[in-house]
């Protein structure tokens, strides 16, 4: 069952989300579910600071 997502990001960060997932010919939600499985199984750190988060993909 798909579920709707709806949230508001950096129109930059958006619209360099966009060309990337067309040049690899892949539709965003795609992507994103990709990403939010990844993220899910605990395969990334995130730091907060006074500049801002950043996260980081683990190595296995």
């Amino acid at each position: 069952m798909k579920k709707n997502f709806a949230t508001s990001i950096d129109s930059e960060i958006s619209d360099n989300f966009k060309k990337a997932c067309d040049e690899y010919g892949l539709k965003m939600n795609i992507v994103l579910e990709a990403l939010m499985q990844d993220f899910s199984s605990g395969n990334y750190s995130i730091n907060v600071s006074k500049s801002g988060i950043s996260i980081k993909k683990e190595d296995k």
